[in-house]
């Protein structure tokens, strides 16, 4: 032990010898001892210096033997009488002498106790009580502890881990030990000696060195007849009670990176509230190891943090005297094992927990519960897992995925993000072998199974070995979207209406054995016609053409209705047309959001063309084609649309994820044979299938989280908020991050364009904008799109703002994707999407510059401006949209 400066109280009469023989146990290197002869009575002076030379010879051979007694003892020995204690006095002395332990040998009289009593409160101090103590000549080893509630557990907590080394075993009585959760308190403390934790019942064992006490035991202390020397601990410096909530944090998940923390109000009922944004303390090895400011409920830790356990509470400022007295709840830090890992949804049933702890037996796997949404606290979780003899770690799967709030996640994608977590972890390095979900759909997982809870005792599962630590950019992709890198492909991208028709027009024309095209939307307009004309000629010249379109949005078989253009084009020699999930009847949240999202065009198994747009006027227009007035209805004006043409080796997967779509729409299977090498450039296919997985979101996440330097995102979609918090978050590590967004109901010189539903459009483009506020407020760049005044606009019509529907997004001039996925919940959840993710820097490079040249020319939200604040305020409560009604 490591106590320095002493004051020893000795009672009149008393042996020094034993005492002073524990103080030098306790105080090996002493500096100071400060001796107090207590003679009642006998009229000294307070804390005389030098020892009255009329002394009696009694008393004069009380102080020589005192003097014999702690000779060497400390550095410095000082030897004082006094006639009376006074707690104040005694206060003073210890104060001025920086004294940091009290040692106390009788005879003393019950007054001199309580004054020993008071110092110990005055001044915080350890009081070691050595009246009955027998001399002891080895180091001390063995000790007992009394931690009977919360304070005296912190007290003996803190005073292990300030001078109980590793040779020291520590036997620490508790009423009821929950052997996990003590233990990682003690851990959180910092404490290197052994510890064994049994009730008040437990027989001894062994011989006992030194007895702790966390309360003083008043006259007792003298009364009792104690079987080891006394250290009663002083009292822990809490802070002032504060009527406040209790705090529910759940157990923090390690994957190399930063410490993400989830910190909720307990109790309550249905969704429970985070916590206000103020600043939290995390304990480690008995010290601050850090103190952060949370953020909505979530806060991160550096990495790096060592124990397996944290400490955190709450501080109204930064100054705490002890942590360990402070700490309101303990954390786990959840790191990769060895052992196969089962994730499941903590809100399975009670019957399926106690099948999977049957199921862990025999497997030898580990679970951890995971919750999807903080309607239940994650201590009433840890107490249905113990209940079940699981372990009781609860993980939490907002924090995992970092998605803030997730406000606009419905509880139908918990299967799904279940099944994201997993993907996390495991290119973490986590060996992820399962996940239990509760959902009806079971989610599409890699490298993992997903089942029920009755399905594990039937599972055997090998494990691929995985390092553990923050993935790049490939083992992120392929973990998360199993999309594979695909080398040896030509790709050329556009941001350019009118090309992008033409490559359309001319791919269909120069077709020799088959054309593939999927859709969304189709329209009998003026650009409809042209390539219903094209397939019509292909057809006609034995092309194989097959077109599948999403029967909702291509009003075409959902509720009787008929497309003219899709019916006229189904006439068609040669071209076979299909519809994906038609609906009828009263439909459900499903049928109207699970929709097939895909566009994509494949000519003869060599050429894909794959993008954004619906066939219809305004996807396809270039913007120095068409004629505008102030009278122009918003459809007629083109929207800034993003398209690539493929050609190469991933022109095979591309056409794989066409004949998904044609199958599902009750289409035959045909061959797909891969094509050789056209080019240098490796590319990765992401499909995403709604309601099973989230692969465009991943990767969409994968590209933001792995930026370093700087960002494009282009697109007129309300963010989802994981999303906007992904990229706040890139802003925040110095990613210089830039957004293009445009008004769904585009406008001239602030006025929207007429048409129909153009109101609801004006609603929907204050959703995208309130979207972009969060991220302009964080530091982002956000750009609206403008296009100049082209010759042939009339009326004085001057610069448009349109429409953004391009998907597209680049990161640090080295690979940038596009495809039909938007930035939204529907896009990441909902709705089937494909998604081209191109990891070539001088493909990347242009891209980019391409979109400074728009950005040049847009107007850019200043933060700073006080009109755009007052609309930013105003708007702020769309962060509440419902994620069902998206757009």
């Amino acid at each position: 032990m490591n106590y320095r400066r002493v004051l020893f109280i000795l009672g009149f009469g008393g042996d020094a010898k034993a005492p002073v023989a524990l103080i030098r146990q306790l105080a090996p290197e002493a500096e100071l001892l400060l001796v107090i002869a207590h003679a009642p009575d006998r009229g000294f002076a307070w804390f005389s210096a030098d020892v009255p030379g009329d002394l009696s010879e009694e008393v004069a051979a009380f102080v020589e033997a005192i003097r014999a007694s702690t000779a060497g003892a400390a550095q410095r020995v000082e030897v004082s009488l006094t006639s009376h204690l006074d707690a104040g006095e005694l206060a003073k002395l210890a104060a001025a002498s920086e004294i940091d332990l009290v040692a106390a040998a009788g005879p003393l009289s019950a007054l001199s106790i309580s004054a020993v009593a008071e110092l110990r409160k005055q001044c915080s101090l350890p009081v070691l009580w050595c009246a009955r103590a027998p001399a002891v000549d080895r180091a001390m080893k063995e000790i007992r502890c009394e931690a009977i509630g919360t304070r005296a557990r912190a007290a003996v907590a803190a005073f292990l881990r300030d001078h109980a080394g590793a040779a020291v075993h520590a036997t620490v009585i508790v009423l009821a030990p929950r052997g996990g959760d003590l233990r990682s308190a003690l851990d959180i403390a910092g404490i290197a000696a052994r510890i064994d934790l049994v009730t008040p019942s437990a027989p001894r064992t062994e011989p006992v060195d030194l007895l702790v006490l966390a309360r003083f035991p008043g006259l007792l202390l003298d009364a009792r007849a104690w079987t080891a020397p006394v250290l009663i601990l002083p009292p822990l410096s809490v802070p002032a009670p504060v009527v406040r909530r209790r705090i529910d944090v759940a157990d923090l998940v390690d994957d190399g990176g930063l410490l993400r923390a989830s910190i909720h109000y307990a109790g309550g009922t249905g969704r429970s509230a985070p916590i206000p944004d103020q600043d939290v303390v995390f304990v480690s090895a008995g010290r601050i190891a850090a103190v952060v400011t949370t953020s909505a409920g979530t806060a991160d830790l550096p990495p790096g943090l060592g124990g397996d356990a944290l400490g955190v509470f709450r501080v109204a400022d930064r100054t705490v005297a002890d942590p360990i007295a402070a700490i309101e709840q303990e954390v786990a830090v959840i790191r990769p094992g060895s052992r196969p890992l089962v994730l499941c949804d903590s809100e399975i049933t009670d019957a399926e927990f106690a099948l999977l702890a049957g199921a862990s037996g025999e497997q030898a796997y580990d679970v951890l519960a995971v919750r999807m949404r903080p309607v239940r606290s994650c201590a009433s979780i840890r107490d249905r897992l113990r209940k079940a003899g699981l372990s009781t770690r609860v993980a939490d799967a907002s924090a995992v995925l970092d998605e803030g709030e997730a406000l606009d996640v419905p509880e139908a994608m918990d299967a799904v993000r279940l099944a994201r977590v997993g993907a996390r972890m495991r290119a973490a390095g986590f060996p992820v072998a399962a996940i239990v979900h509760r959902g009806p759909h079971a989610p599409l997982t890699i490298g993992f199974a997903a089942a029920r809870a009755a399905d594990l005792r039937a599972m055997r599962w090998t494990l691929d070995a995985a390092a553990p630590g923050p993935p790049s950019l490939a083992r992120r992709l392929e973990a998360t979207t199993g999309a594979a890198r695909i080398s040896g492909n030509r790709v050329e991208l556009e941001m350019d209406n009118a090309k992008a028709r033409r490559w359309l027009l001319d791919a269909i024309a120069g077709s020799e054995r088959r054309v593939h095209l999927q859709l969304y939307m189709a329209l009998d307009d003026d650009v409809g016609k042209p390539v219903e004309a094209a397939l019509a000629a292909a057809g006609a010249r034995g092309v194989t053409v097959r077109v599948v379109v999403d029967s909702l949005h291509g009003f075409e078989g959902s509720y009787g209705s008929r497309n003219p253009l899709l019916e006229r084009l189904r006439a068609r020699p040669g071209v076979e047309l299909r519809v994906s999930r038609p609906v009828s009847g009263l439909p459900s949240l499903e049928d109207v959001k699970q929709r097939d999202h895909r566009k994509i065009a494949v000519i003869d198994g060599t050429v894909a063309l794959i993008g954004g747009r619906n066939l219809s006027h305004e996807y396809y227009a270039g913007f120095e084609e068409v004629q505008l007035t102030p009278r122009s209805l918003w459809r007629q004006v083109p929207w800034l649309d993003a398209g690539a043409r493929v050609e190469g080796p991933a022109v095979a997967a591309l056409e794989r994820s066409f004949l998904d779509a044609w199958s599902v729409a009750g289409g035959a299977p045909f061959e797909i044979a891969e094509p050789p090498a056209a080019g240098s450039t490796a590319v990765r296919v992401v499909v995403h299938h709604g309601l099973r997985d989230a692969c465009t979101l991943e990767a969409y996440l994968a590209l933001i989280e792995t930026a370093t330097s700087h960002l494009y995102a282009v697109n007129g979609f309300p963010l989802i908020l994981e999303m906007q918090h992904a990229l706040i978050r890139a802003v925040a590590r110095g990613v210089r991050v830039k957004a293009l967004f445009g008004n769904l109901t585009p406008t001239h010189d602030g006025t929207p364009f007429g048409g129909p539903w153009s109101s609801a459009r004006i609603a929907a483009t204050e959703l995208v904008h309130s979207r972009i506020d969060a991220l302009v407020a964080a530091g982002g760049e956000g750009y609206q799109l403008t296009i100049p005044q082209q010759p042939q606009w009339t009326g004085g019509l001057g610069a448009v703002d349109p429409h953004v529907h391009a998907k597209v997004m680049s990161v640090d001039g080295r690979v940038c994707s596009v495809g039909s996925a938007n930035l939204d919940i529907t896009a990441g959840y909902w709705e089937n999407e494909l998604m081209l993710i191109v990891e070539d820097p001088s493909i990347a490079s242009a891209y980019e510059a391409h979109i400074e040249q728009l950005i040049a020319g847009s107007r850019r939200v200043d933060r700073d401006d006080p009109a755009w604040q007052r609309t930013a305020r105003r708007r702020d409560w769309m962060r509440y949209w419902p994620g069902n009604l998206s757009v």
